[in-house]
This record gives C-alpha cells, sequence and structure tokens, in this order.
C-alpha cells in the first residue's frame, strides 16, 4: 500500500527528489492539449509499484497532475 501523504509531504517528497537530481521525463499532455508535463517515477518500497508524479508548470505556479502508484511501467 503506498504511504499516506497530505498535501505538505507530497510536495516535501516531489522537492526533495528534484534538488537531489531525480530523473525527470517530458511528456506532451492531453489537456491542455500539445502543452509540456514532467514526469518522476519514484521508488518507494521494494516490491511495489513506483510513485507516478506528473508536474505541470503554470503562470508562476508549479501544478500538481499526478500522485498515485505507476499503473504501468
Amino acid at each position: 500500500m503506498l504511504p499516506y501523504f497530505d498535501d505538505h509531504a507530497a510536495w516535501e517528497l516531489i522537492a526533495s527528489k528534484l534538488e537531489s537530481g531525480h530523473e525527470v521525463e517530458t511528456v506532451v499532455l492531453d489537456q491542455p492539449p500539445g502543452r509540456t508535463g514532467y514526469v518522476m517515477k519514484i521508488d518507494l518500497n521494494p516490491g511495489r509499484p513506483r510513485l507516478y508524479v506528473k508536474l505541470q508548470l503554470g503562470a508562476g505556479v508549479v501544478i500538481g497532475r499526478s500522485f498515485h502508484e505507476s499503473e504501468r511501467e
């Protein structure tokens, strides 16, 4: 089971991973069409699916789009 994350803990994890140089993949978003999204797949627990995090850059803000166990690799 995915550990519980409140909003603060989720953003702390994301910031920590970005600051440590975790791999980030760019993807083309369906909504809004053609915009760029940023995906991280984070190993939290051995034997469990990775945590899937998708972000989007907005006007001066980072928008959290997805935060869940990865359903596919």
